[in-house]
């Protein structure tokens, strides 16, 4: 709820200084290439580099679990979930991108997938999610990845 307010404060204390409409597509078409990048990362189970995606005080929201925070943290517990899941495959897709006039602000919606989960392989999961970017330096870092799952049974991405 922070992030969504302090995202909305940014559109608000931003609307008449904006960026134009073609330099918010660019910025839109780039946070759709990282999210590219990090589904790629994810397939190859590359913790690290997913980690590095992240602002250094970023935050994982996952079902049924306490937010992890930190981009050390992140990559632990991302490391931690493969060896829980050695078999998960996780798909994604972007369904509308955000970005805030100022172009310091984003928010990805989506849908995920995940299958072969769990130590058997045999778990599943779907839902949506929620992403939450700024600018760092110039960079886009993703400051908060929330899932919600839409199966009554989830087990955590």
């Amino acid at each position: 709820m922070l992030f969504l307010s302090l995202f909305l404060l940014g559109f608000a204390t931003h609307a008449q200084q904006g960026m134009s409409k073609s330099d918010l597509k660019a910025e839109e078409t780039a946070i759709r290439e990282i999210s590219k990048h990090w589904l790629d990362l994810e397939r190859s189970k590359d913790y690290k580099a997913i980690a590095e995606l992240f602002a250094e005080d970023g935050c994982l929201y996952r079902p049924n679990q306490e937010p992890v925070q930190g981009s050390d943290a992140i990559r632990k517990y991302l490391s931690e979930q493969g060896q829980k899941n050695p078999k998960e495959v996780v798909d994604w897709s972007t369904d509308r991108v955000d970005i805030a006039n100022s172009g310091e602000l984003a928010v990805e919606y989506g849908k995920f997938t995940s299958k072969n989960a769990g130590l058997s392989g045999n778990e599943s999961d779907k839902g949506n999610y929620v992403t939450v970017y700024k600018k760092d330096n110039g960079k886009w870092k993703v400051v908060a990845d929330i899932v919600n799952s839409t199966n009554s049974s989830s087990s955590p991405m």
